[in-house]
């Protein structure tokens, strides 16, 4: 995917404004393959866009809180059983939560998009997301290269 370039270009990705910028540009790129590959009109695009996004941010809400105590656990150096079982069962809710906000999206996208459109949207979430990691892989890669060779 040569849409995927435009990263390396904003350098360092610990700054929050560039991190945000970037994020923003890979959603906006990821939604127009997206479009693409469900081969969708405009009219369907536009009422598309607007939904995805908001189903975005609903599966991105339902996982904070999971997050959250795992990077607490990770920093503990006594953490109890209890801690950890904690952790899980804010991931498992959180998983839980994931699959009843796709199935309340699939049923609102169903209103206006075909069942095809759906399947192929869903193929194509997981071949961005592959073809994603894959990039940001061998971009960790090379700049693991680029300090061995300092």
């Amino acid at each position: 995917m040569a849409g995927f370039s435009f990263m390396s270009a904003h350098g360092d990705e610990h700054d929050p404004v560039k991190r945000e910028k970037m994020f923003r540009e890979v959603q906006e790129f990821k939604m127009k393959y997206l479009a693409q590959e469900m081969e969708l009109s405009e009219i369907q695009k536009k009422k598309f866009f607007e939904l995805y996004q908001e189903e975005m941010e609903s599966k991105k809400e339902c996982y904070q809180e999971a997050v959250v105590m795992d990077r607490r656990l990770k920093e503990q150096k006594d953490a109890s059983e209890e801690d950890y079982q904690q952790v899980r069962n804010a991931f498992n809710q959180a998983n839980e939560n994931w699959a009843k906000i796709e199935q309340q999206y699939d049923e609102k996208y169903s209103e206006f998009l075909s069942q095809k459109q759906i399947y192929k949207m869903k193929e194509a979430e997981s071949s961005f997301r592959a073809k994603f990691d894959e990039m940001k892989h061998s971009r960790k890669k090379g700049h693991h290269k680029k300090n061995d060779q300092k």
